[in-house]
């Protein structure tokens, strides 16, 4: 029997693409006969969600769920996106990983991480490489890169070469490193230097099952209280700071389209600011509605026409969006403001199935807004169908959970 530990930054009840992954990951390998022991923190996500079966506590939670044990460390948090928090968010769970490794699972055969970067994914690589354990880092987006965009030219100067260096070392350092993108397997090849062949790809996943015998559009808009006889534009998912929703409310309130609503669905550290901007721009048909779980996400898209997945410039040029995924499993077409070498704007392009225009225009995004929903309902209706086509070829969690066990169980 193979002793796996699973090391999640996220795990369920968290809505979160990567919770969901490490959760898939454990019930598959524990229905392959693997011994699994998830290490993951006290669930915080999203900014201002609440979990009282979880509350935080001084020592760790030890539950069985699905067939593996999972244990909830009681590290620092910082569900607000902040740089210095998030740091030392990430180094205290890479700490208290490593000390449960050492006290309790010394004797793995393998550890599996998707961790906070950087000192996080440091610390636990330092652990496995000391003990001469296989490691499989599983990356789901570049830092320090993602950090640095947000800072000032000096700022970046001065800290990015150290960061860049401890993921170099880092990624040298596990035996297999898993990434989710094009982009991001050249970037660790040409700029980290790994072999070629260390590093795979494989994509992140919804459970396509959540996208059927859904709900008729009609009832959905009657559950939410949403008027279902004006044309919508939704965007599902976190409002944080790179999310860029106050760029779509701004374009919206320019388009000025009578027979259209849009409609945001989520949680963050933005949502206030949104919401404020939303009634400062006097736009009475922006409407905002609670984080979904993923089962009520794929119901809450039923209501879109479009999808809106908009992006600040250069943040989507390492990893692919857990919500283009699950657009497209809902079959809809997407509306993207997203740069045009990112891996977001090829899928889009190679499955023809939405728009992509450049980051943070707002006058390209009303135009299209203003273009888009005058289209036919038959137009879209195929566009959306090619989506989910190409959705369930590449982001499948049947197949993609799959590739992920075999390389964990033969790193």
């Amino acid at each position: 029997m193979k002793r796996v530990a699973i090391v999640n930054c996220v795990y369920p009840p968290e809505p979160v693409v990567s919770a969901h992954i490490g959760a898939d990951l454990a019930a598959y390998l524990t229905r392959n006969g693997a011994s699994v022991t998830v290490l993951c923190p006290f669930p915080t996500r999203p900014h201002g969600a609440a979990y009282p079966d979880h509350a935080r506590r001084a020592q760790p939670q030890l539950t069985r769920e699905h067939g593996a044990d999972v244990v909830r460390l009681p590290s620092f948090t910082a569900p607000e996106s902040r740089l210095l928090p998030r740091l030392w968010e990430s180094y205290s769970f890479g700490r208290h990983v490593s000390d449960y490794l050492d006290h309790h699972l010394a004797n793995v055969d393998v550890v599996y991480a998707n961790a906070w970067p950087l000192p996080s994914q440091a610390l636990i690589a330092r652990w496995c490489v000391r003990r001469r354990i296989p490691l499989v880092l599983h990356i789901q987006d570049v830092y320090p890169e993602s950090w640095l965009n947000r800072l000032p030219g000096a700022a970046r100067a001065l800290i990015g070469g150290p960061l860049v260096a401890m993921d170099r070392r880092t990624a040298h350092q596990a035996t297999r490193v898993v990434v989710i993108s094009a982009n991001m397997h050249r970037t660790y090849v040409d700029d980290r230097g790994l072999p070629a062949e260390k590093v795979v790809t494989i994509f992140d996943w919804q459970d396509e099952s959540l996208f059927e015998n859904l709900p008729a559009r009609q009832e959905v808009h009657e559950r939410a209280g949403i008027p279902s006889d004006r044309f919508t534009f939704m965007y599902l998912g976190n409002i944080g700071p790179v999310a860029g929703v106050e760029f779509l409310i701004t374009a919206f309130a320019r388009a000025s389209l009578t027979h259209a609503q849009l409609v945001i669905a989520g949680a963050g550290s933005n949502k206030q600011a949104c919401e404020a901007l939303a009634q400062k721009l006097g736009v009475g048909t922006v409407h905002f509605i609670a984080c979904p779980t993923p089962r009520h996400a794929a119901i809450l898209q039923q209501m879109a026409d479009v999808c809106l997945l908009p992006l600040r410039r250069g943040a989507g040029m390492s990893s692919i969006p857990s919500k283009l995924m699950a657009y497209l499993l809902s079959a809809k077409p997407v509306l993207a403001p997203v740069d045009a070498g990112s891996d977001t704007a090829h899928c889009i392009g190679e499955a023809a199935c939405g728009w992509v225009g450049e980051p943070e225009d707002v006058q390209w995004l009303a135009g299209k807004m203003s273009e888009v929903a005058v289209l036919p309902e038959a137009a879209l209706s195929a566009m959306g169908e090619r989506g989910r086509s190409y959705a369930l070829e590449n982001f499948s969690k049947a197949a993609n959970v799959r590739r992920l066990a075999a390389l964990v169980l033969a790193p």
